[in-house]
């Protein structure tokens, strides 16, 4: 597995805009080694924040053209610990260069973005993420890949309230955080109650601890909590980056109605359907499907739907939830392995992308690299690939 070279992470924490790859080069390489193992428990890979955290998890492969950071589309991100890279593949703006100080254009042409890490104890989908970033390109429409939409949650978990747990994949690791961001990087404390930006006045109000959560943010406000501007600039760029489709991946526990689901707003609903129909075929796995509606305001499904964009949640089943319990073995537990999980968000989004193209809904990009088995994903995730 790719995800590696402690190294090369500190030299991009100190990165202060996006960078461009052309479509025939590598993206930036480190020649130190690996990090060993003792490295993941240091106070120097535990207290990475921004970019250099997620930089720390994952190489972008041949496929990513362009990178960059979400402050790039809301400047009072930068330098904070919610600051987090983006990137880019496909698509014939790809490979156009972006000087730090570039305001980002509207972009021609369809675009597509996956998200994950709005929780950060939610991993398969930042794994998901990562194996986009690392072994896929891509044609047609382009493809923006935020693999940890929110970092700040990255560091720290419901088991210590300093600093993340850390799950060992071979000679490498992910962070395993919290489905809040860190009250440390927030700039506004936890209300008595929180309600959602657009909430309709019948939606009782929420826990106070409840603003720190991306999922119930959007759309977001420009000068509020750290959490809302996180959401916002991700608004920013969906505007920018001409999205018409983008998925979240999440994940439920067993007391959740949630895990295995596609959550959609009903216009979309026909390509939940027939996603669901090839995922039982194709990975084995029989989603149910949830409808988006009024009372999931503040959610990315319903937010980014009401923008005109086909938006999806998708739901995996995470043994550990919904206490975060150390001592489920993420890569070998026997009903819901990590690797079962990777590869079924990945086979969703394809499954959906196909489903809207199949329809003449839209152009879509198309992704060549993508896992075939599940256990080409047990292999990466072992460093055995």
């Amino acid at each position: 597995m790719r995800i590696k070279r402690f190294a090369l992470s500190l030299i991009f924490a100190c990165i202060a805009g996006g960078f461009a790859f052309s479509q025939t080069q590598s993206p930036p390489a480190s020649s130190a080694a690996s990090a060993p193992s003792g490295h993941f428990e240091s106070d120097d890979f535990l207290g990475l924040e921004g970019p250099g955290l997620v930089y720390s998890e994952v190489q972008p492969g041949p496929g990513v053209l362009r990178a960059g950071l979400l402050s790039d589309y809301h400047a009072p991100l930068r330098g904070t610990a919610f600051d987090t890279p983006v990137f880019f593949l496909g698509g014939n703006d790809a490979v156009r260069e972006k000087s730090s100080r570039e305001s980002p254009a509207s972009r021609a042409g369809p675009a597509c973005l996956v998200l994950a890490g709005s929780h950060a104890n939610e991993i398969a989908g930042v794994l998901a993420a990562y194996w986009l970033i690392e072994h896929c390109h891509v044609e047609g429409a382009k493809l923006v890949v935020l693999p940890r939409g929110n970092t700040s949650a990255a560091t720290h978990s419901a088991q210590n309230a300093q600093k993340p747990r850390v799950i060992m994949l071979g000679d490498a690791a992910v962070r395993y955080g919290f489905r809040l961001s860190n009250p440390r990087h927030e700039t506004v404390p936890d209300p008595l109650q929180f309600i959602p930006p657009r909430a309709a006045p019948a939606l009782a109000p929420l826990a106070g601890r409840e603003m720190r959560n991306l999922n119930r943010q959007f759309p977001g406000s420009e000068h509020g909590s750290m959490t809302a501007q996180t959401a916002f600039a991700i608004m920013q760029l969906l505007s920018q980056e001409n999205i018409t489709v983008a998925f979240d991946l999440h994940e439920a526990g067993s007391a959740s109605s949630l895990a295995w689901s596609i959550i959609t707003r009903p216009e979309y609903m026909d390509d939940a359907a027939l996603a669901a129909l090839e995922l039982e075929e194709t990975a084995g796995t029989t989603f149910h499907l949830e409808s988006s509606r009024e009372a999931f305001a503040g959610y990315s499904h319903w937010e980014w739907g009401m923008e005109g964009i086909r938006a999806y949640l998708i739901e995996t089943f995470n043994p550990a939830q919904p206490n975060d319990d150390p001592s489920v073995d993420q890569l070998h537990h026997p009903v819901s392995p990590l690797a079962r999980r990777v590869f079924v968000h990945l086979k969703a989004v394809q499954a959906i992308l196909s489903a809207i193209e199949d329809q003449g809904a839209g152009t879509v990009p198309h992704m060549k690299g993508l896992p075939q088995t599940i256990e080409e994903v047990q292999a990466w995730l072992e460093g055995s690939e």
